[in-house]
């Protein structure tokens, strides 16, 4: 009996060892999202693009791969690969010279070992050209001055370099434009209307973050440009998550 309880025992620990094998080997599912939940159009020669987090099934330290393609554009992603808690960067640049109201699929794929997951965000591209950016620079410039005076702790100052991009062109009434610098993503969009309801925003994200942290509306563009001071600005909600 004490022989066949041995022989008992070595299979049961062969079976879990087996298991362990198989089971605890292999890669981790996880989950991927991207924010925007919509990429509202992108303008040829100008950077766009999405934001990419994970969730893992069961606790990891294992990073996921990122990676995407769109026919007809140049893509990027920053950083390659991503753990729990931090944010992948994938811009996109549609070719110059592609017909206006093209639709294109920005697909990406993370990747742990032999687990994949995909997700596709579809967009139109728009041949225009940016006629927005002088007017947005000069709106931009007034929320930065006002923010190096008022909230010196974000570390803008009018030597922070920053570049610009037009983003979400198939949002009427409100203009976007988009600004990046190596801590910040800067969202500037502007009512186009007259006084009274001419207000614009920004919303700040820290480039580690997947959405935005702060945000602050301008009144009055036409008292602010007129004046070329910052006029009246206050905080307002954050959004929930970017403009694309």
């Amino acid at each position: 009996m004490r022989r066949l309880s041995a022989l008992g025992l070595a299979f049961f620990l062969l079976a879990i060892g087996g298991s362990c094998a198989d089971g605890g080997g292999g890669p981790i599912p996880f989950t991927m999202s991207l924010s925007p939940e919509f990429i509202q159009g992108a303008v040829s020669g100008e950077p766009t693009g999405v934001l990419v987090t994970i969730a893992n099934e069961t606790a990891t330290d294992d990073p996921v791969t990122i990676t995407a393609t769109v026919t007809g554009a140049l893509v990027t992603v920053e950083p390659a690969e991503i753990a729990l808690g931090e944010v992948a960067e994938v811009w996109l640049t549609v070719d110059s010279g592609t017909t206006d109201g093209t639709e294109l699929d920005l697909v990406v794929t993370g990747m742990r070992a032999d687990y994949t997951v995909s997700l596709t965000r579809s967009f139109t591209a728009y041949d225009w050209e940016d006629d927005r950016g002088e007017y947005a620079g000069t709106l931009f410039g007034l929320f930065r001055s006002w923010l190096e005076a008022n909230h010196p702790e974000l570390g803008i100052t009018g030597d922070t370099a920053f570049a610009g991009s037009f983003v979400a062109p198939g949002l009427l009434v409100v203009s976007h434009y988009l600004y990046l610098s190596d801590d910040w993503e800067i969202g500037l969009s502007w009512h186009v209307m007259i006084p009274p309801d001419d207000w614009a925003e920004i919303y700040l994200r820290p480039r580690g973050e997947v959405a935005p942290t702060l945000a602050f509306r301008l009144s009055s563009q036409a008292a602010a440009v007129d004046s070329q001071a910052p006029g009246e600005i206050s905080e307002v909600p954050a959004p929930v998550e970017v403009t694309r």
